[in-house]
């Protein structure tokens, strides 16, 4: 005589002898041991759940306590988890306040609609982070989940919250500011901010062009901008430094959103990045020849160090005399250094201030990359979850409502359920796994040939 979980090792147990006398290959052996024990778990997940229903079905007294009435028998239930596709019979009940519920589901943390374990929701949101949704259900399950699966997987989830921690004194703070501009549905456009705070850059490896890293860094963006998501960063920065004493520099291309930061952020500096400098400069030399550009250059970057706006006006209009052509070129290049003349002269005479400033490479890799490198269309709902999620380094479902305490009945029919899968059974007549129950002892209500069939099997 064996136990359920006996009888189920015992049949693993022949099938890895047989499998082994046959000179598999590592790969073989791979495959095997890894379909092979998920088909497994998922026959013990499947008798857990049935021995539940099956403890429930005979407490008669308990259910009778909790006002449970059996309505039906035998329905069926699917949900894919990551072992595979787990399949279990259950009761459905009637409770005395008029509701219908099955009792299985709720011991085994499974909601009324739930069709995807929580573990696959996390592995489809963590694909859906890098690729599409068509993709992410390829991955984690084979394509055998819809796009709507996954999108709805995404918006069950939410950039997990950092765990507290003694904030640090730094003496300086970089955050480089930009955005992303996203399409959405309705053919419009959302702006997409995000922040990347870090403490300064460092060289990787040696050689005239070594690659450089933000020390300690880290992202954060959502669908909102202003005073909103300006106090969000100033929570998150105050979370992890203490910025007694420290000064920051916030790097951006001007944009007035980005410089409303410097209201929230202690002690700072707007700096301009040099991406935006550089490009403002190439259009003011539109036209000019290389050696015409250099003797011209000299002007341009002293009234630059120097923040001199006279002199950088007098040399804009000289080359404008030079190439009346590229006058509206010109003209706009020198107004947008003229703007940020300032943010543009720290950078001369501060040599911290030039430790940082890549922002449009920090939009690219966090958001670009998934939202607006190609043609699509997003939905404001689905942005809300997916964006603060790109910058977050970890995620997590959105906790569900507070389940209730389980009554007395169903905490007992799961105890019941253990102990009866490690107990002794009766040894079957039959194959267990072939054997048919006819379906009016499953259909739940007591007739005469009910009771017929149910006497026979005594």
């Amino acid at each position: 005589m064996q136990s359920i979980i006996d009888i189920i090792i015992e049949n693993l147990k022949q099938e890895i002898e047989r499998f082994f006398s046959q000179n598999p290959s590592i790969e073989d052996i791979e495959e095997f041991s890894w379909s092979r024990l998920k088909q497994v778990a998922v026959k013990l997940a499947e008798a857990y759940a049935e021995e539940i229903d099956t403890a429930l079905y005979n407490d008669h007294a308990g259910r009778k306590a909790a006002g449970l009435a059996v309505e039906r028998k035998a329905n069926r239930r699917t949900i894919l988890t990551d072992i595979g596709e787990i399949t279990y019979k259950r009761t459905y009940y009637a409770k005395s306040d008029g509701s219908f519920s099955f009792p299985v589901d709720q011991v085994l943390g499974v909601d009324a609609n739930q069709r995807v374990s929580d573990r696959v929701l996390l592995k489809l949101t963590g694909e859906a982070k890098e690729g599409s949704y068509s993709k992410a259900s390829k991955i984690v399950a084979g394509g055998n989940l819809s796009r709507q699966t996954v999108m709805n997987a995404v918006r069950r989830c939410q950039a997990a919250e950092r765990k507290a921690s003694e904030p640090r004194h730094v003496p300086v703070l970089h955050i480089d500011a930009d955005e992303d501009h996203v399409s959405l549905q309705n053919g419009r456009t959302q702006i997409v901010p995000l922040v990347t705070v870090y403490e300064g850059v460092e060289k990787i490896g040696e050689g005239k062009r070594p690659r450089h890293r933000c020390i300690n860094a880290f992202h954060y963006s959502a669908c909102k901008t202003g005073e909103e998501f300006w106090d969000d960063v100033h929570e998150q920065i105050i979370s992890r430094y203490d910025l007694k004493g420290t000064h920051i520099y916030l790097h951006g291309d001007g944009a007035a959103w980005i410089k409303q930061g410097m209201d929230y952020l202690p002690d700072s500096t707007f700096v301009l990045d040099s991406y935006h400098k550089n490009k403002a400069k190439k259009m003011v030399f539109a036209g000019c020849g290389s050696n015409e550009a250099r003797a011209e250059k000299g002007r341009i970057v002293n009234a630059l160090r120097d923040g001199n706006a006279s002199a950088l006006i007098e040399a804009g209009n000289h080359l404008m005399k030079l190439h009346p052509e590229q006058r509206k070129r010109i003209e706009e290049g020198m107004g947008y250094l003229c703007q940020n003349l300032d943010a543009i002269a720290v950078r001369y005479r501060d040599p911290e201030a030039r430790n940082g400033g890549a922002t449009e490479p920090h939009v690219s890799h966090v958001l670009s990359g998934r939202l607006s490198s190609r043609p699509m269309g997003w939905s404001m709902k689905t942005l809300e979850h997916l964006v603060p999620i790109l910058a977050s380094e970890t995620f997590e479902l959105i906790p569900r409502a507070q389940r209730e305490d389980l009554p007395e009945c169903l905490s007992k029919a799961a105890k019941t359920a253990t102990e009866t899968m490690k107990r002794k059974n009766r040894p079957f007549l039959v194959d267990p796994d072939h054997c048919v129950t006819p379906e009016v002892i499953n259909v739940g209500r007591v007739t005469q040939l009910y009771r017929t069939m149910k006497g026979l099997g005594r």
